[in-house]
């Protein structure tokens, strides 16, 4: 009896170990428990910045409302706005929410946000139920609520009190800010159609997600996200040239369908399909690299190979770089860390086949970099 209780013991012990090892390398959290402005990644944060801005792309003046709002401060001077902390003064063209604030506070914020003002607001769904969710989304009382996901679990909401739509013109000039643009360009998200990948739709798009049918407790992208690729006509497109026009509407919807082919990908390794999981996020780093989501979830590899590293478990680490290689088979940092982990397990062969490799592929980008300068 007393061994098969240490038997039982053991398989339990085998069991947890597998599964945190999975969810290191495949799951939606990083190695280890941080505050939030941390472990937001900083794809992510710049993107939850510039969905709001796409959608007052005119602001002047923001209110950063909350505890960890004041980290994304750089992000909106940088675009050429003056942030305000304190509550007061002169009206706001936009209120950007996220941590925590006493309800008064946000009460006296919304009164003097201007009518035709924007209010947004980081959502940070990690660990949130279903019932959570439909509260904080019925508690946006603007007529116009739209929904962001820049990340797997941070997303942003906004509202507007009227439908006035920004101008596409207005959003384009967004890229075009000499000060903001190199924080655009660090996420890789350098084109509008790269922004559009996160925009969810309406808040009346996710109603079906709350349906008893729905078959889900927990809120999660894979969930929310429309089948159907939202349309844009929440978005004012004169005055632009009608090319440029075609041209962006028609990039925005493949990228759009790139972000559901990710979310595939999701729902393979949350079953398991470890293998299938990654060779649908190749395809989509193939088709759009610069999905805030894909290079999330590169950037929570990468760290969590660290971490490993740092605690002396190269083979973990190792498995991790392996699987950002097969994701960005055309990247070279991935598999040169990989040869540098097989060499700290003694694998002197595979480590020297791997460093092999790895400057094979950087010569290859630095080969392509010069004929794109050509």
């Amino acid at each position: 009896m007393k061994k098969r209780g240490w038997t039982v013991l053991l398989v339990v012990l085998v069991v947890v170990a597998a599964c945190i090892v999975a969810d290191a390398i495949f799951g939606t959290r990083p190695s280890v428990p941080q505050q939030h402005e941390t472990r937001t990644f900083p794809c992510v944060k710049t993107v939850l910045a510039y969905a709001a801005l796409a959608e007052k792309p005119t602001a002047k003046r923001v209110l950063l409302l909350g505890d960890a709002a004041e980290s994304f401060r750089d992000f909106f001077e940088n675009a050429g706005l003056e942030c305000v902390s304190e509550v007061g003064g002169e009206p706001y063209d936009m209120v950007f929410a996220s941590g925590g604030r006493h309800l008064k506070t946000e009460r006296a914020a919304r009164r003097l946000l201007k009518p035709d003002g924007l209010w947004a607001e980081c959502v940070d769904v990690r660990d949130m139920e279903l019932d959570g969710f439909r509260k904080v989304l019925a508690s946006i009382p603007d007529e116009c609520v739209h929904v962001w996901m820049p990340g797997e679990l941070d997303w942003l909401l906004t509202g507007r009190r009227s439908g006035a739509k920004p101008g596409l013109d207005d959003m384009l000039s967004l890229f075009s800010r000499e000060e903001g643009f190199p924080d655009l360009t660090a996420a890789r998200c350098d084109s509008l159609p790269a922004l559009f990948a996160s925009y969810v739709g309406t808040r009346e798009d996710l109603l079906p997600a709350f349906s008893p049918d729905s078959g889900h407790l927990q809120t999660r992208p894979e969930f929310f996200v429309p089948r159907k690729v939202p349309e844009m006509d929440w978005v004012d497109v004169g005055g632009v040239d009608a090319d440029i026009r075609s041209g962006i509407l028609k990039e925005t919807r493949s990228v759009q369908l790139v972000r559901r082919m990710l979310l595939v990908g999701v729902i393979e390794a949350e079953r398991g399909d470890e293998e299938r999981s990654v060779e649908t996020w190749a395809k989509v780093a193939l088709r759009n690299p610069g999905d805030t989501m894909l290079v999330e979830r590169l950037d929570r590899l990468s760290v969590n190979a660290q971490a490993f590293l740092k605690l002396g478990k190269a083979a973990m680490a190792a498995r991790c770089y392996d699987t950002m290689a097969q994701m960005t088979p055309n990247d070279p940092m991935p598999v040169y860390n990989y040869a540098i982990c097989m060499r700290q397990m003694g694998e002197t062969k595979i480590a020297e086949l791997a460093f092999k490799h790895a400057d094979e592929l950087a010569k290859a980008l630095e080969e392509k970099s010069k004929e794109a300068d050509r």
